[in-house]
């Protein structure tokens, strides 16, 4: 009996570490996906300027100054990086999700119900 109840503590451990790393991974997804967001506002603003235009931007933590035909392009391709980190993050957190599923099936892990308290009016 006592054995029994360390491995499904050990299990529930287990699955709780694989949600802990799919919630880190959503973090993720949600600041790279607000980092892009960032990225579209400026390069929509920076779209209209003209090109000899002086414009500022932070690279690591310095204020450096160029113009908008500079910047516009850098911007333009972090949004594309930051798209792809986003969609290979997606892929990963979908495996995770995956997983999680597999390993509850695998060792008949069921989440309690939430319950819900119904209203009387």
């Amino acid at each position: 009996e006592a054995d029994n109840q360390a491995n499904a503590a050990a299990l529930v451990g287990q699955l709780q570490e694989l949600k802990t790393e799919a919630q880190a991974i959503a973090q993720k997804i949600g600041e790279l996906d607000q980092e892009r967001v960032e990225h579209t506002l400026v390069a929509e603003t920076l779209s209209g300027l003209d090109g000899s235009r002086k414009c500022y931007r932070m690279i690591g933590g310095v204020l450096t100054e160029r113009t908008v035909a500079e910047v516009l392009p850098a911007i333009k391709e972090n949004m594309t990086k930051l798209e792809g980190i986003c969609d290979e993050l997606h892929e990963k957190l979908l495996g995770k999700e995956k997983e999680m599923q597999a390993f509850q099936a695998k060792h008949n892990i069921r989440e309690p119900q939430k319950r819900t308290i119904a209203s009387a009016e």
